[in-house]
């Protein structure tokens, strides 16, 4: 008995140590928040920003304070990120857009130096307006490629969950999306996608599950009719 003990204590440091190297393989990644100086920093960049460009997505005051990203590995410089959300504003008659700007901050500048625009452009967060209403802030937004057309952004908006509906019938003929077709999904993006034989105008719809995966479905447009054409999967 004492032998077959003293077997599995070896056994067990022997996982442990070649389990080692592989934590020493992954860096760790910490997080904070934003120091005081860091949130006044900002606001006052921000503000500079709004006088004097007041026609660009940020020269209308924000609804909600900027949200900060901080992050680095162990050992190295904190990468500082804010991001700011404009006011919704109606794009198109039935579409009201939001525009996400990021700013980065670089510690090693002069004090009036150190937000810059991020390397990201800003992105286009949708949804769909209700008519006699101004836009207000939703709940739920869809990220938007600025190269999608907003009529086509419209119909694909009230026809995502029929066409998830028809798209589910593919996710069984595809080995990478089977085990998701009975998932919860919520439309996340829309974006253009590449035109194939026999579909010159297609369009991707970027659906998250509740189990953390992504299907995308591809779109077939044809004579204004939109039709599910193909998915695929990750995660």
């Amino acid at each position: 008995m004492r032998r077959f003990v003293i077997s599995c204590a070896l056994s067990l440091t022997a996982l442990g140590a070649s389990a080692a190297p592989d934590k020493a393989d992954k860096p760790r990644i910490e997080q904070r928040a934003p120091t005081a100086q860091e949130r006044e920093s900002f606001d006052d960049f921000f503000r500079a920003r709004n006088a004097a460009q007041p026609q660009r997505p940020w020269g209308a005051t924000p609804l909600f304070a900027p949200a900060f990203e901080i992050e680095r590995q162990r050992g190295k410089p904190w990468q500082v990120i804010a991001r700011v959300d404009s006011a919704p504003r109606r794009s198109a008659p039935d579409l009201c857009r939001q525009i996400r700007s990021s700013f980065i901050y670089d510690a090693a500048k002069p004090a009036g130096e150190r937000w810059t625009d991020a390397a990201e452009a800003p992105q286009w967060y949708v949804w769909l307006a209700q008519p006699g209403i101004p836009c207000q802030a939703a709940r739920y937004t869809v990220l938007m490629d600025q190269a999608v057309p907003p009529a086509d952004a419209v119909a694909l908006l009230r026809q995502h969950r029929e066409l998830l509906v028809r798209a589910r019938l593919l996710f069984a003929g595809n080995s990478g999306c089977a085990r998701q077709r009975a998932l919860t999904f919520r439309l996340a993006a829309l974006k253009p996608a590449a035109a194939t034989t026999g579909a010159p105008v297609m369009f991707g719809l970027v659906f998250e599950s509740d189990r953390d995966t992504v299907a995308t479905v591809a779109v077939r447009k044809h004579r204004g009719e939109y039709a599910a054409w193909n998915v695929s999967c990750s995660g």
